[in-house]
């Protein structure tokens, strides 16, 4: 069976999403078309680059959905699937006017405000769909305005557990200066405004004197990354953040925090903070529906106002100063995330709905 995946634009986790299923199903036939930068990315997968851009560049999108009918005549794919919501708009413009009876879709993220005539066209385009797959229950109350229920169903994110959560203190710490008695919070997000760095920066100046030997440590990059360091020096956090960029080994950086924070303003299902369940680190997430999916407030984290500064830095001096509260909530995020987001069980229901599909 030939699936044919068209991919926006895309970096972390809907690239480490559609790794592992790339890696949990290699007995399907699956043909990449994206973006010419992840080519490399595909690996051994048949890759066919498609000038595919974020936003709407009316002239650009035209070639671009021209050049995709083309491919998809010529693959004659059992399987669409589009991942991304520009990649999902293309895809059903170039299948239109005779559609394709098994055209699918993962919603990746949450919806973006509605504009004047996107709410037409966002019904048009998921109509034409024959499933959708949400990666969390928000997002997919989010899809079912526009289409029926039974079209949409639930596949949230998945990790391979396994890698996390064995490594030891020291491998962590060392590398990094870190010295014994200091207490780590750490985060690990794309460096753009919809993650809200911002104001991770902002609660952790407002209880620096309170917890003098707190430190902060960023993983990841992005557009936002120059801007941020600026801003944290400005807060005067010389020596305590530390921007490590993108990095490959964050298992092994995890087994050195204290806590997990995420201060987005929007999520659809994040990856991270499953990855730092796994590792047995309380977290300390924004109120978002799909996020509370995940984490158990009280008992795997605290739960704060998405961009609220002083709430978040009261959560995370709470958790600083409880110790053995945070072990416990560690504990309970380890064994929540081994049961209910391994990376196999994502795969696993993937895999049927692309059976399913076979007749």
């Amino acid at each position: 069976m030939k699936i044919v995946w068209v991919i926006r634009p895309a970096e972390g986790g809907i690239l480490q999403h559609l790794q592992q299923l790339s890696q949990g199903i290699p007995d399907f036939e699956i043909v990449v078309v994206a973006p010419p930068t992840l080519e490399e990315w595909a690996g051994t997968r048949r890759f066919i680059p498609l000038d595919l851009v974020d936003g709407l560049k009316i002239r650009q999108d035209l070639g671009t959905i021209t050049k995709l009918r083309r491919i998809l005549r010529q693959e004659k794919a059992h399987i669409i699937h589009a991942h991304g919501l520009k990649a999902a708009l293309v895809t059903a413009v170039a299948l239109a006017p005779f559609g394709h009876p098994h055209f699918l879709f993962t919603a990746h993220n949450s919806l973006p405000p509605r504009r004047f005539g996107s709410k037409l066209v966002q019904r048009w385009m998921f109509g034409g769909m024959d499933t959708i797959i949400s990666v969390s229950d928000a997002v997919r109350a989010q899809i079912i305005k526009y289409v029926p229920e039974r079209k949409v169903i639930t596949i949230h994110n998945g990790i391979a557990t396994s890698r996390f959560g064995d490594f030891s203190w020291e491998i962590s710490r060392d590398p990094l200066g870190l010295e014994p008695d200091d207490q780590v919070v750490g985060t690990v997000a794309r460096l753009i405004p919809s993650k809200g760095i911002h104001t991770l920066l902002e609660a952790v100046s407002l209880i620096a004197k309170i917890v003098p030997n707190m430190k902060l440590v960023v993983v990841g990059d992005g557009p936002e990354r120059t801007r941020l360091e600026k801003y944290a020096e400005a807060l005067g956090l010389n020596g305590r953040v530390k921007f490590l960029g993108w990095r490959e080994d964050v298992p092994e950086l995890m087994a050195g925090w204290d806590l997990f924070a995420l201060p987005s303003m929007s999520e659809g299902f994040n990856l991270s903070v499953l990855e730092a369940m796994a590792s047995r680190l309380p977290v300390v997430v924004p109120d978002l529906p799909s996020l509370k999916e995940a984490v158990v407030p009280n008992k795997g984290g605290l739960v704060v106002l998405p961009g609220n500064a002083p709430e978040l830095a009261a959560a995370l001096l709470h958790l600083l100063k409880s110790p053995e509260k945070a072990k416990a909530m560690g504990q309970f995020n380890r064994e929540r995330a081994h049961t209910l987001f391994g990376e196999e069980r994502m795969v696993t229901c993937t895999r049927a709905l692309y059976e399913g599909l076979k007749t």
